[in-house]
């Protein structure tokens, strides 16, 4: 299935940009550096999610929308497994703490845990998009 071709280019843009940010999530975990790690793991399901979106001709500036929109569109429809939700949910809350938080920090558990969730969701959102003709195989 052949897709818009300046669509396709942009998606596939997105995708190394959340590629990119998994590898620095990786290595700042490495680092012991969780809360960045945590962070960076976030936001590499974010550019994800975003070109994702794109295929379905939308597009948000607003954290709480995308993630919203990628429930809708795509986990209620079936298309992704619904504790993806919850894994969305729980990077972006452990983001807040990271970015945001002096009282409390991301442990080493935690950090491990968004990294290791954000590589699944995005190597899944990889393989739909693939499947769907937008990213080659």
């Amino acid at each position: 299935m052949k897709r818009d071709t300046e669509l396709s280019k942009q998606i596939k843009i997105m995708m190394a940009k959340a590629k990119d940010s998994l590898e620095v999530a990786r290595q700042l975990h490495e680092q012991k550096h969780y809360n960045d790690a945590a962070s960076k793991a976030y936001y590499a399901v974010f550019h994800s999610l975003q070109a994702i979106l794109l295929t379905k001709e939308l597009s948000f500036s607003k954290h709480s929308a995308v993630v919203s929109a990628f429930n809708k569109e795509f986990i209620y429809s079936g298309d992704f497994a619904k504790d993806f939700y919850k894994k969305i949910i729980r990077l972006f809350k452990d983001r807040q703490i990271g970015d945001y938080e002096y009282t409390k920090e991301i442990d080493r558990a935690s950090s491990e845990t968004d990294v290791a969730d954000a590589e699944m969701i995005i190597n899944a959102i990889k393989e739909y998009l693939k499947n769907e003709g937008y990213l080659s195989a």
